[in-house]
């Protein structure tokens, strides 16, 4: 914008000094137009500066409270017809699930907290709140069952991705599982705090084996084998029990590359 006010700016200046340009420099003629050209000119300036300094401004300073990052979605269970408004006065941009994966990225400039909102209806769904110095964001969705007042219907674990970047044959856990989870990766025995744990190298195939404590009795709440290949690294996601007093987590285990070639952009 303020390119293009100063191209009018030149214009306008162009077409007076044709207007006034002295064809006579012997009868006083000239030197009164010059005069009334310098004067004329201030007068453009001053008039179009506002216009130019304001149009400068909003091209380059972000709005008051606004956050600009990226993040990425999962959720154990499916979820299909939710949107998020990328910026302001923009459209509504769909978001895509992904079974057994990170959703692609998406690119946010937000107040917070982000809201997402049902396709069908319009009415938020979840929110969150993702902090000022986290440009690169995991959400992982989860079911509120029962539903709030407020309606919504997900809760939000807002992850860093910075914090998952593990090297080759990196296993890195996240209890929202809600139990306090025990047991063995490997050789290696774990005790589970909530949320996200240390990364843990594994081989090729590790057992992990996870137990909870339920009635002065240990339950098995998780046991599998993870598969990684030279150079990849994995997220194990531990969700809580499908069913209401069972001690069985629901689980996704995310597999990437990390190699250049094949890690996620």
């Amino acid at each position: 914008m303020a390119h293009a006010i100063r191209h009018l700016i030149g214009g306008v200046l162009s077409k007076i000094a044709r207007r006034l340009s002295p064809r006579q420099e012997n009868d006083g003629r000239g030197q009164k137009h010059r005069a009334t050209f310098k004067r004329l000119r201030a007068s453009v300036v001053a008039a179009f500066a506002p216009f130019a300094f304001s149009g400068a401004v909003n091209a380059q300073a972000p709005r008051p409270g606004e956050l600009a990052g990226r993040f990425t979605v999962f959720s154990a269970r499916p979820i299909t017809d939710i949107s998020f408004t990328p910026r302001a006065a923009a459209p509504k941009q769909q978001l895509i699930f992904y079974p057994t994966a990170r959703s692609p990225r998406y690119v946010y400039r937000s107040a917070m907290p982000l809201r997402f909102y049902d396709e069908t209806t319009g009415s938020v769904v979840a929110e969150a709140v993702i902090p000022l110095e986290m440009k690169d964001a995991l959400l992982l969705f989860s079911p509120i069952e029962p539903a709030t007042v407020s309606g919504l219907r997900y809760r939000i674990a807002v992850l860093d991705e910075t914090g998952l970047r593990s090297g080759p044959r990196g296993l890195t856990m996240i209890n929202l599982s809600g139990l306090a989870l025990t047991g063995t990766v490997g050789k290696e025995t774990v005790a589970l705090e909530a949320g996200l744990n240390p990364t843990i190298a594994v081989a090729s195939a590790t057992k992990v084996v996870l137990r909870t404590s339920a009635n002065g009795r240990s339950l098995q709440s998780y046991a599998d084998t993870v598969l990684l290949k030279k150079d990849e690294r994995a997220l194990l996601l531990i969700f809580p029990p499908f069913y209401k007093g069972s001690c069985e987590v629901q689980t996704r285990l995310l597999v990437e590359g990390t190699a250049p070639s094949t890690a996620q952009k």
